[in-house]
């Protein structure tokens, strides 16, 4: 057999044997935290870096929070957010905020039940300690069950 074939038969192999085990680790997001940022937004230029420090600090990327970006910068960016929204079944939450940037708003599970709101002023250590308070908490909203 050809070197070549036989090296990409076996990562065939490897990679359908590795599928299931991936599938099997899929995770359930307790909470959806999402970013309302749009490049032009002076509040957006201070409040991202402190958010990427903070998800690096705490390990936050982990954890069962799934960070979603709603960015407003333009009609593209505006409009993929909108089909982004819809597709995760937040679009009435994203719509009732009308727009407006700079701030983080964390929502549970069932995608309308406000958690927590952070802007500019947070510090990386007031969002990880926030994040991990939440996920010890026991009032966060689970999905429905599918049918």
């Amino acid at each position: 057999m050809n070197p070549t074939l036989r090296n990409f038969c076996f990562a065939l192999l490897t990679l359908a044997m590795a599928l299931p085990a991936a599938a099997a680790s899929l995770s359930t997001p307790k909470m959806i935290a999402v970013y309302f940022t749009a490049d032009w937004c002076p509040s957006c230029k201070i409040l991202s870096p402190i958010l990427d420090e903070a998800r690096a600090q705490g390990k936050l990327d982990r954890k069962d929070i799934l960070f979603v970006k709603m960015d407003f910068s333009n009609a593209n960016t505006t409009h993929q957010s909108g089909l982004l929204a819809n597709a995760l079944g937040m679009a009435p939450f994203v719509k009732k905020q009308g727009g407006g940037t700079g701030y983080v708003a964390v929502l549970a599970a069932d995608k309308t039940t406000e958690l927590l709101r952070f802007g500019r002023k947070a510090t990386s250590g007031d969002i990880v300690a926030a994040f991990d308070e939440l996920l010890e908490s026991a009032t966060i909203a689970a999905p429905a069950a599918p049918k």
